[in-house]
């Protein structure tokens, strides 16, 4: 797009305050998703300006803002066509799941008719398990190191998998006279807080009259941990003491679903959430919890990631994500000295 015009400017300044739909006017070219379909084996031929029209004489319309401006007939089609710039793994779980959606990745030269993909390389539905697995076995390493068989039973694992997941950590741990380690001292923590892909699940807002002390009692009595700033007034833990003010919201995670209602909850929209409740993907986040000594919180590695992802991170949270960080730092290195006895 070029430089703006003032004119243009001025002219919208100045226009009358008429409500447009959203992408009105655009003008959808469809030339790249044509050949495609052409090498899908799927002729067609554009039919009107909503409408292509197969071989086989089905109709497929593009979604569009307007509804017959033109005042033609309206013609039914039989599929629904979907060509966007960036085809998003949603649009192909319809497509694999609507046998009337007709979706052309132009980039990645698929296509998707009938209910499966009948152009280009298949993707493969990658497990997430090990790479969870990995993760977890990194967090029980970060900062204390251990055996093979501690961390099969901390973690809950199987032998299998930690020895998988100390295969992915390659040359970032190594083994010595008294366990697995992290290679340099206190070289998991960033990377483990930093590149943790998030715990996956499915996340969910909630609001209550209740104080944010009296929800978090309430959530862990119903087997929840806390995670996050929300952790700062826990008793029986070091807390997080920078900034003592209400963290603007609670994040807990649970393995089950709960009856938010029953506890004195009711949903809420983004700008008036005080509780997140994530019922995660990773199944690894509750054994490291208690691997870890935790049985109201998630380990702390797990909260600091908690605090880097937040929506909205304050500067407390920032400040906390800090003050945990740093600690995490200093335990790993008092750590290093009890295992090798350096402290003398």
């Amino acid at each position: 797009m070029g430089p703006a015009l003032q004119w243009v400017a001025d002219a919208y300044a100045g226009r009358p305050h008429i409500t447009l739909p959203y992408g009105l006017g655009e003008t959808a070219d469809l030339t790249d998703a044509l050949a495609v379909l052409e090498l899908a084996g799927l002729h067609a031929v554009v039919e009107s300006h909503d409408t292509i029209r197969l071989a086989d004489g089905r109709r497929a319309r593009l979604p569009t803002s307007t509804r017959n401006p033109r005042g033609e007939p309206d013609t039914p089609a039989e599929l629904l066509l979907l060509a966007p710039r960036t085809v998003m793994q949603m649009q192909i779980a319809l497509a694999e799941q609507t046998e009337t959606v007709l979706l052309v990745d132009v980039d990645r030269r698929r296509v998707w008719a009938g209910g499966k993909q009948v152009l280009g390389v298949h993707d493969q539905w990658k497990d997430a398990a090990p790479i969870y697995i990995t993760f977890a076995v990194a967090r029980m390493l970060a900062v204390n190191g251990a055996t093979f068989d501690d961390l099969v039973h901390r973690g809950k694992l199987t032998p299998g998998q930690v020895d998988e997941a100390l295969a992915r950590l390659g040359k970032r741990v190594h083994r010595t006279s008294i366990g697995w380690e992290s290679r340099e001292v206190g070289g998991l923590i960033d990377w483990c807080i930093a590149c943790y892909p998030g715990p996956g699940g499915i996340r969910t807002r909630w609001r209550s009259g209740l104080s944010v002390a009296e929800q978090a009692d309430r959530l862990i009595g119903a087997g929840c941990l806390i995670s996050g700033r929300g952790i700062s007034s826990r008793p029986g833990y070091p807390a997080i003491t920078f900034g003592k003010t209400t963290p603007y919201r609670l994040v807990a995670f649970t393995a089950n679903k709960i009856d938010m209602v029953s506890l004195g909850f009711e949903p809420a929209d983004e700008d008036r959430a005080g509780t997140e409740l994530i019922i995660p993907a990773d199944p690894t986040v509750f054994p490291t919890a208690t691997a870890a000594g935790y049985r109201d919180r998630t380990d702390d590695i797990i909260t600091a990631n908690t605090l880097l992802r937040a929506d909205t991170r304050t500067d407390n949270d920032t400040a906390a994500l800090d003050e945990v960080r740093s600690r995490l730092w200093f335990l790993a290195d008092i750590g290093y000295d009890l295992r090798h006895d350096l402290l003398n």
